[in-house]
């Protein structure tokens, strides 16, 4: 049969999409294990979340450098001999840290789990912070966050999210590689035995789980660990925006000028959340939004622009972002806001708010393709409180959102005159 290429495949719509429920099951040393089985291959991935952020620090980088020291040595067990335990059994391990929490991941073939879970539990458990290895990792980190900050991108990025939050803030990033300098072993440590407790942690594990493989982790991890820290009492910082629209870092030689615009803004669990998500994505959330079809279709300003809501668990805010050529930041900018007052002002046509309802939907129906995937997205539910009731709104929402509505919530969220617009790169001539 010979395919007519030029007749696009036909679309099905769903009302709703039908949830995989894990079982959950509270270990007696006070973590929670949530199981989701599913998938052919026998692989299992072990998710470990632990309330550990920057947002329970006193100093931000404690939390960062006590997620790198995880793999540096236990009591038992060097970092080479972890290293090379995992690279044995073709096993990845990642620890990584973030705003308001950490993470562990471990992704393994299920018949090496009961070689692996054993180191897995010690590490979070034991780790023994040697103190040259925590020399040689903050030289590192540091190095990197030098290298970093020569990128204009991430430059205003982070000057961004620090005109965003006050300085002492947790997700106001550290103002220079030398914050690296004051970071402690001690604190670091300290921070590890506090935070990444038993009662502060959650397991999910998705993929090949049969009952052998729950009850290994329910004996493995059933124990209780680290000393329980009470939760950080509730930061009350107020949100200021600098008198300044627009702020300008200068970095000499920059081949171009990085444009970071936006505000605070609704998190995941706020009402208006799903119809703003589909606002960002109308704006500069998808290759065919308005933002790319205008500074990099038209313009020829920018190979890539996009708009997104960014949502930590106790703030969020709106990121339009692009890098472009240093001689049309103005015009780059001018355009961006032109686009946010056509939102404002003008109904969004039916035929592009179907086109964008309809990638949206097959957003969703991807981001559940999978066990993996059902588990990512469980997680991003369990860190809000929120249960799969969400997708249901997210789904009605995106199809029922009308043009009208959507002109009433850019008025109220992404008018020009509430953002500040931070660009880091070369002065234009």
């Amino acid at each position: 049969m010979t395919l007519n290429r030029k007749t696009p495949p036909e679309l099905h719509s769903f009302e709703r999409i039908e949830y995989q429920t894990p079982s959950h099951l509270k270990l007696s040393g006070g973590a929670d294990l949530f199981v989701m089985e599913g998938g052919e291959q026998e692989v299992v991935k072990i998710d470990l979340t632990f309330r550990a952020g920057s947002w329970y620090s006193e100093s931000k980088l404690e939390s960062l450098m006590a997620a790198s020291m995880l793999q540096e040595g236990t009591s038992r067990f060097t970092a080479s001999e972890i290293a090379n335990t995992f690279d044995f059994y073709g096993a990845q391990f990642i620890s990584q840290s973030h705003y308001d929490n950490n993470y562990i991941s471990l992704l393994s073939l299920k018949k090496h789990l009961a070689n692996l879970l054993p180191m897995v539990y010690e590490i979070i458990s034991d780790s023994a912070f040697p103190e040259d290895e925590f020399e040689i990792v903050r030289q590192k980190r540091k190095k990197r966050a030098q290298i970093d900050a020569e990128k204009v991108g991430i430059i205003s990025q982070r000057s961004f999210l620090r005109a965003m939050f006050s300085d002492e803030h947790p997700y106001a990033p550290v103002p220079s590689p030398d914050s690296y300098d004051l970071v402690s072993l001690a604190k670091a440590k300290e921070h590890y035995k506090k935070y990444y407790a038993s009662e502060r942690t959650t397991i999910i594990a998705s993929g090949h789980v049969d009952k052998e493989v729950e009850n290994m982790i329910s004996s493995i991890f059933g124990k209780s660990w680290g000393i329980p820290a009470k939760e950080r009492r509730e930061l009350n910082f107020e949100n200021q925006i600098p008198k300044e629209g627009k702020i300008f870092i200068e970095k000499e030689g920059a081949n171009q000028n990085a444009i970071s615009i936006g505000k605070h803004f609704p998190v995941k669990n706020h009402p208006d959340y799903p119809a703003l998500q589909l606002l960002c994505t109308i704006l500069g959330g998808y290759f065919g939004s308005r933002l790319m079809s205008n500074l990099r279709e038209d313009k020829g300003y920018t190979y890539s622009i996009q708009s997104s809501p960014v949502s930590f668990v106790h703030e969020g805010v709106l990121l339009v972002f692009s890098e472009v050529k240093a001689d049309k930041t103005s015009e780059a900018i001018k355009e961006i806001f032109h686009e946010m007052n056509r939102l404002c002002e003008e109904l969004i046509p039916e035929k592009e708010l179907k086109n964008v309802q309809n990638y949206l939907l097959g957003r969703i129906l991807e981001d559940f393709d999978g066990p993996f995937s059902r588990a990512h997205n469980f997680a991003g539910l369990h860190e809000f409180n929120l249960g799969y009731e969400y997708y249901d709104r997210l789904i009605r929402t995106i199809k029922t959102t009308t043009p009208g509505q959507l002109r009433d919530l850019a008025q109220r969220y992404i008018s020009p005159g509430s953002m500040i617009c931070v660009v880091a790169g070369t002065e234009e001539k």
